[in-house]
């Protein structure tokens, strides 16, 4: 039976399966983007880290462009559909009954209540509405690290359904705006597109100098970067 063991490549978590042998693998399978690498029995870590290292940038864009593709294509708000929040996925679970509509979250379900279960329209606004609060809730502290953090205030941070930016910055008032769709990524995301949009307040053009303050405040903004590519049309 071969070896098998959990590895992490940048961002990425991948299983390396140790067989015999001579040349090494690397397949990534849909829907979620799992990698599974197989190298030779022999073959030492330091060999294996070196390789990796090298592919690390091609893994993780072949994970993200799977990965993302469940991000795609319009959602119909039924039972059993999945949807994402955090980086994680979970599966809609609609009911209706006495209690107040609203949406929570149970393990690997989304639970949602509410009065009429055929009116899309309005279980697609109760979701975002569960989106929304919950960016809310997490978005003060966050800003207020960052404002420590480069010295900088930002004097309004809005939440708004937007369907090609991730977010959006007014440099003359000094607000800023994150889209609804970073609240189904993991947290890590929404701080990179926060981060991006403050440093546009430091430097208003993508010049050299912008990317210099990207990699002083976040110098993993890059990796952050790739799992977000190609998702919004």
């Amino acid at each position: 039976m071969a070896n098998q063991e959990k590895i992490i490549v940048g961002t990425v978590q991948a299983v390396l399966i140790r067989k015999p042998i001579r040349n090494i693998y690397i397949r990534v399978y849909p829907p979620d983007g799992k990698v599974i690498v197989t190298v030779p029995g022999r073959m030492t870590e330091i060999a294996i880290e070196e390789f990796l290292e090298k592919k690390r940038d091609w893994i993780i864009k072949q994970h993200q462009r799977l990965k993302n593709k469940a991000f795609e294509g319009p959602k119909k708000y039924e039972h059993g559909e999945y949807h994402w929040y955090e980086g994680k996925k979970y599966m809609l679970e609609i009911g209706k009954g006495n209690r107040k509509q609203g949406v929570s979250l149970d393990e690997n379900r989304l639970l949602m209540n509410i009065n009429n279960i055929h009116d899309t329209k309005v279980k697609e606004k109760l979701l975002d509405s569960w989106y929304r609060e919950n960016m809310r809730d997490k978005l003060p502290a966050l800003l207020k690290k960052w404002e420590r953090r480069m010295d900088l205030k930002v004097s309004e941070l809005r939440i708004k359904k937007m369907k090609s930016k991730w977010g959006s910055c007014n440099i003359s008032s000094r607000r800023i705006w994150l889209s609804l769709e970073l609240a189904k990524y993991d947290d890590s995301i929404l701080e990179y597109i926060l981060v991006h949009e403050m440093v546009h307040l430091l430097e208003r053009k993508h010049n050299s100098r912008f990317y210099k303050l990207m990699d002083k405040y976040l110098p993993e903004w890059k990796e952050r970067k790739i799992i977000i590519s190609n998702t919004l049309s």
